[in-house]
């Protein structure tokens, strides 16, 4: 069972990424920012400050039950989801409206630790 947060445990996350979502890098407030566990409980992460991101709520629906590579591996075949099942984009990309290269997903709070 997941531990309801202190408001000063709420903050700890958020400072990890100085404000910002861990993942795609959008800045936070604190009322909308939501906890991701990097290693989620049900594949045996712990429930514990280390183990918690800040993240905004379409990340945090997004990555789920992933890990992080689970998560950059999702996002990196988009492009060819789009691809095969969405004719707009199959559109945009033939007038060359759209533009794809290939992703290579770097997540914010990896960047920010190099910093």
């Amino acid at each position: 069972m997941r531990r309801k947060l202190s408001k000063a445990e709420r903050e700890q996350v958020l400072k990890k990424c100085d404000g910002h979502c861990a993942y795609c890098g959008c800045s936070l407030e604190h009322e909308h920012m939501q906890v991701d566990h990097v290693i989620p409980l049900r594949k045996g992460g712990a429930d514990e400050l280390e183990n918690m991101l800040p993240a905004c709520k379409s990340c945090n629906w997004y990555k789920s039950t992933m890990t992080v590579d689970q998560f950059r591996a999702y996002l990196e075949q988009i492009p060819a989801r789009l691809m095969r099942d969405s004719i707009p984009y199959q559109v945009g990309m033939r007038f060359g409206i759209i533009k794809q290269g290939e992703p290579q997903i770097k997540f914010y709070f990896e960047n920010h630790k190099e910093e």
